[in-house]
C-alpha cells in the first residue's frame, strides 16, 4: 500500500500524480527485471480529469502496466478523497484472468459476481480492514467464494495508525465458502501461497 487510511488530513492529495506516475514505472521496471507480477494498492489520479480513485494496479512479468481496478464503494470520511469506480473487469496475468475486490467491495455480492461472470479465475482483495469496533470483515470473503466458486487471496494491513490498529488484522485464503488459511502481520510481513491451476491451495508459509 502506498498510503495509510487517514492521509488526507496530514498531507492532502496534491502529491497524487496522474497514473501511471514515475513510482509506478519504477515498480514496472522491478517487475520486469525480476520476472514477477505485481498487484499494488495506490491512490490513482485519472489523467485529464484529475479524478481520484482508491485503486489496485496490475503489472505483469514483462513490466507492462495492464491497468487498474477502482474501488466501487468508498467508505466514510477517510475515503471521501476518492470517487466510486466503474464496473470491474478481469485482467489477464500469466494466462490467468484475475479480478480484484478492493477492500469493502467484497462486502456485497455484486462486484464478485460481475467479475466471475466476465471469466475471472481467481479473486484478489487488498484490504485496509481493521478488526475493531465491529468493523471487521466477518465471513464476507467466504460468502463471495461460495457464491462464485472462485478462490480468493486477501492481503490485509498490518501495523498501526494513530486512529486505527491493524496489528491483528487478518489476511486470508478462502475457497468454496471456507477460510483455508489466515495469518496476521502485526508489523508487516511477507507470506507465500502456492496455488495450482486446479485451484487447490497447497501450502502457506511466512
Amino acid at each position: 500500500a502506498e498510503t495509510g487510511y487517514n492521509f488526507v488530513k496530514r498531507i492532502g492529495t496534491d502529491w497524487i500524480h496522474p497514473f501511471p506516475d514515475a513510482w509506478v514505472h519504477t515498480l514496472a521496471a522491478i517487475a520486469r527485471d525480476n520476472g514477477i507480477a505485481l498487484f499494488v494498492g495506490l491512490a490513482e489520479r485519472e489523467p485529464g480529469s484529475g479524478k481520484l480513485y482508491n485503486s489496485v494496479a496490475a503489472i505483469d512479468r514483462a513490466g507492462s502496466i495492464l491497468g487498474t481496478w477502482r474501488k466501487q464503494r468508498p467508505v466514510g470520511r477517510a475515503e471521501a478523497w476518492s470517487l466510486a469506480g466503474g464496473a470491474s473487469r478481469p485482467l489477464t496475468v500469466d494466462g490467468i484472468a484475475v479480478g480484484s475486490l478492493v477492500c469493502a467491495d467484497a462486502w456485497r455480492p455484486d462486484t464478485a459476481a460481475q467479475l466471475a461472470g466476465q471469466g475471472a479465475q481467481i479473486l484478489l482483495s487488498p484490504a485496509n480492514w481493521p478488526p475493531v469496533d465491529g468493523m471487521g470483515p466477518g465471513d464476507v470473503w467466504e460468502k463471495r467464494t461460495a457464491e462464485t466458486g472462485l478462490p480468493m487471496l486477501i492481503v490485509n494491513r498490518g501495523g498501526k495508525e494513530p486512529e486505527l490498529d491493524f496489528s491483528t488484522g487478518e489476511s486470508a485464503v478462502s475457497m468454496n465458502g471456507e477460510r483455508l488459511f489466515s495469518f496476521t502481520a502485526p508489523t508487516g510481513g511477507i507470506f507465500y501461497v502456492d496455488w495450482d491451476r486446479g485451484q487447490r491451495f497447497r501450502q502457506v508459509r511466512p
